[in-house]
């Protein structure tokens, strides 16, 4: 009988056995290679295995979710350059003296309660806006704007407002003006980024508040920083408008020069020293045209007894 090939030409019945053979001899030779192939695979696996120690073993196969959850923690945050700026979460918790929230400073301002009454205030450096709130309270400001470079205490403090909106029996109708409808907080940083964009600043406020916060500004902005600072200030001063600023003294600089490479390199660089400050604002440079001293906090840390001054816009 005669073999048809797959081009179906019919082959010799002489050449059916080599055919056959070579046939049969293939076989054998896929099914030869396709056990070498799973041996090599087994023996490969086999040698990983035998690099794997109790201290090199692979963690366990997770999840992606629980993975993505490892991967995702928290870094640890170096507490000396969580307060650059001097945003301390507690800070008037060493500046209050009683259980009652009460800044000494208030009794200060409340000599002179016409500097605030139906005025427009900024507060530069707010922290979490307790002394803000008060004066805008106690002293009937009409309008109060608290600024601070720390989002988070801004929004703290914001929603602290928003609270007192909602428990309060002000109308939305009579709301202008009165407390605490009268106060924002918002977040920024005061010293611009460049001295150009002080060609646009306007007259806005009748008070500006500047009260410890001219180390902060001048550690992470040296001198040039604090004074585009003074002359942002008073540019953005009505005529007949105050700033009421707390300076510290250059001595408590010293135990936060090393909070990071920055602060220490502005620290080693300042030459604008805070006996200075008035001479600086009173200059034609600035254009304060007087200066007065309200008084010193009789606080009983004495680095909080610090002189607030008051300049005074033509």
């Amino acid at each position: 009988m005669d073999l048809e090939n797959n081009n179906n030409t019919v082959l010799p019945e002489c050449k059916k056995e080599h055919v056959d053979n070579k046939r049969s001899a293939s076989v054998e030779e896929n099914n030869a290679a396709y056990i070498k192939r799973l041996k090599v695979g087994y023996n490969d696996t086999k040698v990983e295995d035998a690099h794997v120690t109790e201290d090199n073993k692979k963690a366990p196969t997770q999840s992606p979710k629980k993975r993505i959850q490892l991967n995702n923690s928290k870094p640890k945050v170096n507490k000396n350059e969580a307060f650059t700026y001097g945003n301390y979460r507690h800070y008037y918790g060493k500046r209050i003296l009683d259980t009652d929230f009460h800044d000494i400073r208030l009794d200060m301002l409340a000599m002179q309660p016409e500097l605030f009454r139906g005025k427009q205030l900024l507060d530069i450096g707010c922290n979490s806006g307790h002394f803000s709130l008060e004066i805008a309270k106690k002293f009937e400001a009409k309008s109060l704007v608290g600024l601070d470079i720390d989002r988070t205490l801004t929004n703290e403090a914001q929603l602290a407002v928003n609270l007192l909106k909602r428990c309060s029996n002000i109308s939305a109708t009579t709301a202008a003006g009165k407390f605490p409808y009268n106060v924002k907080f918002v977040h920024g940083n005061y010293v611009l980024a460049d001295d150009v964009l002080l060609e646009i600043e306007r007259p806005q406020f009748d008070v500006i508040l500047c009260l410890s916060v001219t180390k902060w500004i001048h550690l992470n902005f040296c001198d040039a920083g604090l004074k585009q600072a003074f002359r942002r200030m008073y540019l953005q001063l009505h005529p007949g408008g105050k700033l009421i600023l707390e300076p510290q003294s250059f001595d408590s600089y010293k135990r936060r020069k090393k909070l990071t490479e920055n602060i220490r390199k502005n620290y080693n660089a300042i030459q604008f020293k805070p006996d200075q400050f008035s001479d600086y604002l009173l200059s034609q440079d600035v254009g304060f045209a007087d200066m007065q001293l309200m008084g010193v906090p009789a606080h009983c840390q004495a680095g909080f007894k610090r002189p607030i001054l008051i300049f005074s816009k033509v």
